[in-house]
């Protein structure tokens, strides 16, 4: 049967490797803590989001395959992602900690630069999607390469309407004080990453008490060329007149930075290898099955072998002209080869025989009504429920809605508490739409 092992716990929930029967990886879930999937919005708030970067592929970033709930007394949603053999950057500052051994400025700007040239490629996407929930615990480093996990959660963990201090204490989440409640945007990637570097120029992981507000003392201690503490000033919102607003403007300035200070890239510095014990990959996975099936039988009290199951014939199959022979003192059984003509003859024969089946299934298998459809799903959903939905000016209902459209381009109005909200949707024959509208006067400051 598959097997979980728990790899770790961070703010956002328990972190499992999953493995199958024989004991090779195959992806990774995130089960997220209960207070996220207990909140009404959360789940509704993550299927949009992963529909919305569906086709947002990007090398840097490890591809979210599904949402599942996890078995269990309490609803619990997990979180499938692709495995990557690596090592959590969380782990590396965890070690660079526990020896003493800092980390250098070049190898911590290798990885700051990877992860904001990652992250303005998904800014470049839309102006709506971003991360939202970095820190190092979602960064994995492997092959010289930074890897970004778990990137759809930035719209779900805002349902939660925490301060930013319950943010940063209790999930780990560095969010900077604004005005008009928390919005885990492009801005607050890029001071997410700000918090990132201040880990890695202080070469261990930051404490609950040094959130994004009070990181002035940790920065006036921390050796830093005058450049590349400059930077980090703007990253971090420390003069909230002078902030990046995409990953692209502060990979830039990263950059500048850098050659000023003299700092180049240093990948090699990282030094991966000794970061962490490797994980048993396939290759060794298959070479130890190997040597399990050459064990010697179990031998029984009496000195005879145990009785053991029908054990498969080890003798080699070649395909020769003669009959039999004998080699080395082992048997060896031949047969003649097949001739291609008769080969030909075979999957002529298999291919016909499938079509005769399936033409005549089809007499009797009724056709799907979706097939001749030219209409869609439309899901339309509001907080607060309740609110009045207008398609193509026509009045159809209250959220929650759940309609059949025709195929196309529609204009939905919501007409909620303040400002009526509009905006318009494609819908495609036989797909499914979902639209969640949040109004701003239901904020809780």
């Amino acid at each position: 049967m598959p097997s979980q092992e728990l790899l770790f716990r961070d703010g956002l929930g328990d972190r499992f490797l999953v493995r199958d029967v024989h004991g090779r990886p195959v992806h990774e879930s995130l089960v997220l803590r209960t207070d996220l999937s207990s909140v009404p919005a959360f789940e509704f708030a993550l299927n949009e989001r992963l529909w919305l970067v569906e086709r947002f592929d990007h090398p840097a970033f490890l591809p979210v395959r599904n949402i599942v709930h996890a078995p269990g007394r309490l609803p619990l949603i997990a979180l499938e992602s692709d495995y990557t053999a690596g090592v959590r950057l969380s782990e590396v500052l965890a070690r660079a900690e526990s020896t003493r051994q800092p980390l250098s400025a070049g190898g911590a700007c290798f990885v700051i630069q990877e992860i904001l040239d990652g992250l303005a490629h998904l800014h470049r996407q839309s102006g709506d999607l971003s991360h939202g929930a970095l820190a190092p615990e979602r960064i994995v480093l492997a092959d010289c390469k930074v890897r970004i996990a778990d990137w759809v959660l930035a719209t779900p963990v805002e349902q939660l309407r925490y301060t930013t201090e319950r943010y940063w204490k209790e999930l780990r989440v560095a969010v900077p004080s604004s005005a008009g409640g928390v919005r885990l945007d492009r801005r607050v990637d890029v001071a997410q990453v700000g918090m990132i570097a201040m880990a890695l120029f202080a070469s261990r992981p930051l404490r609950e008490a040094e959130h994004i507000g009070s990181l002035a003392d940790l920065l006036m201690v921390t050796s830093l060329p005058a450049p590349i503490r400059s930077w980090l000033l703007k990253a971090l919102h420390m003069d909230p007149r002078r902030v990046f607003v995409t990953a692209a403007e502060a990979s830039q300035s990263l950059g500048e930075a850098m050659a000023e200070a003299g700092l180049r890239p240093a990948p090699q510095d990282m030094n991966l290898e000794s970061a962490y014990s490797p994980r048993v990959t396939p290759a060794v996975i298959s070479a130890m099955a190997s040597a399990a099936a050459t064990a010697l039988p179990v031998v029984s009290s009496k000195g005879a072998p145990a009785p053991t199951s029908k054990s498969r014939d080890l003798r080699e199959t070649h395909d020769m002209d003669s009959d039999t022979s004998a080699s080395h003192g082992s048997t060896v059984r031949y047969r003649k080869p097949v001739r291609p003509e008769f080969r030909r003859f075979l999957m002529v024969g298999a291919v016909i025989i499938m079509m005769t089946v399936m033409f005549t299934a089809a007499q009797f298998i009724p056709v799907p009504d979706w097939l001749y459809s030219r209409s869609g799903t439309l899901v339309v959903e509001s907080n607060p429920q309740g609110v009045q939905v207008l398609i193509n000016g026509k009045l159809h209902g209250v959220t929650p809605l759940t309609l059949k459209v025709e195929g196309g381009l529609h204009e939905v109005e919501l007409r909620g508490p303040g400002k009526p909200k509009v905006f318009k949707v494609f819908v495609s024959r036989g797909d499914r739409v979902a639209q969640y509208v949040e109004f701003p006067t239901t904020r809780r400051r």
